[in-house]
């Protein structure tokens, strides 16, 4: 009996002295608590860099976002954007259909309690359709590839659970199909973000 007091009086001691002795997570330190799910909708109208059509659509996605105390909080998720476009230019009619399927990841840089400025990259692969017809020909064929995606913008903390944002983006596309093809874009976007 004396023997198990003994011990049991030890094992408290050393329960109650573990907080002092067990590693701690540094202050500001990320952990998974701080990591909350955010589902992101934008509107975004993409303006074609040298023969590519402008296009409109829309880009929606699931990312996880660190909404700590800090002003520095990191972003990252995956996203899909649909976009179509029609050009008429010298009796030719041109379409493309392109769908980016991306990973990609935020820095959000804290400007004062409820203003960001955020930058971000975005890279993956691009479903896309592009067809051309005229009195005389008809094309149609696939330009699926790599693309990728770089830049940023501006971000209001409106609520505790709720984003709006305005940003721009570079973008990119390698259409393996048509020899040569590159599909650059310049984004223009502006959506929301709701915080689960």
């Amino acid at each position: 009996m004396k023997k198990a007091l003994i011990y049991l009086t030890t094992l408290c001691c050393s329960a109650g002295a573990a907080p002092y002795y067990l590693p701690q997570p540094a202050g500001g330190a990320l952990t998974p608590y701080d990591w909350q799910p955010t589902w992101r909708v934008d509107a975004l109208y993409a303006i074609g860099s040298g023969h590519t059509i402008d296009t409109a659509g829309f880009r929606t996605g699931l990312e996880l976002y660190n909404n700590g105390d800090s002003p520095i909080r990191h972003q990252f998720g995956t996203c899909v954007g649909p976009q179509w476009g029609t050009e008429h230019r010298h009796h030719i009619r041109r379409k493309l259909c392109t769908i980016p399927l991306t990973l990609g990841y935020t820095l959000n840089i804290g400007l004062t309690d409820n203003f960001f400025l955020f930058l971000g990259g975005k890279a993956g692969w691009a479903l896309g359709h592009y067809k051309e017809r005229s009195a005389t020909h008809r094309v149609s064929e696939s330009c699926h590839g790599f693309t990728f995606a770089a830049g940023g913008g501006l971000k209001i903390q409106c609520s505790e659970r709720t984003y709006y944002h305005l940003g721009y983006d570079f973008a990119r596309t390698y259409a393996r199909e048509r020899a040569g093809s590159t599909l650059g874009q310049h984004i223009i976007s502006t959506g929301f973000e709701w915080r689960f």
